[in-house]
């Protein structure tokens, strides 16, 4: 995807995610892209965190298909989304006293605080943008095991957890006790 096309589809989930009164977080790749401001590498998809994801499956497949997007229903019961090269991936968060993510949809979920998902969007472009704290990024690149016990990091995923450490940092947040804020 180019930075064009990255840009309009991450409109296109803001959208749809007003139209419809819940939020879908940036999380992933564009995390450290995000919080710096400007395009660090090259992406090739999008990945979210939708409020509520489940009770508005019909209606966000509905707009996204309208715009000519293929959309399909993962056995989790998130949404993979795709138009060409572009790829979104919308996974269900809830809300209680901490957020869940239901990642592996009824084998597991993570948990973890609330303020990990900011309510203000951060400006990106000429877009606002609600993405998840750096923390969470940060943890996740840290411990991938919290996703998938296979998971072997990547040259990208080491240059992103620095990035997000040299962010975190530069926000006096300590790094100790942070992965224990996450549950599954």
């Amino acid at each position: 995807m180019d930075e064009a096309e990255l840009v309009q589809a991450m409109k296109q989930v803001a959208e749809y995610s007003t139209n419809l009164r819940t939020t879908s977080w940036l999380w992933g790749g564009l995390t450290a892209d995000i919080y710096a401001g400007c395009f660090l590498r090259n992406h090739h998809d999008l990945d979210y965190l939708t409020l509520d994801l489940h009770n508005f499956i019909e209606p966000l497949t509905q707009q996204f298909q309208e715009d000519g997007w293929a959309v399909k229903r993962l056995s989790n019961g998130d949404l993979g989304i795709k138009k060409e090269e572009a790829k979104i991936h919308l996974g269900n968060v809830v809300l209680s006293r901490e957020a869940q993510w239901t990642h592996n949809g009824d084998l597991g979920s993570l948990f973890f605080p609330l303020e990990w998902l900011a309510r203000q969007p951060r400006k990106f472009f000429d877009l606002d943008v609600h993405v998840i704290a750096p923390e969470f990024q940060y943890v996740l690149l840290t411990h991938p095991e919290l996703l998938d016990p296979t998971w072997k990091p990547r040259e990208k995923d080491v240059l992103a957890k620095d990035r997000l450490k040299a962010i975190l940092e530069g926000n006096n947040i300590h790094f100790a006790g942070l992965s224990n804020r996450i549950h599954t």
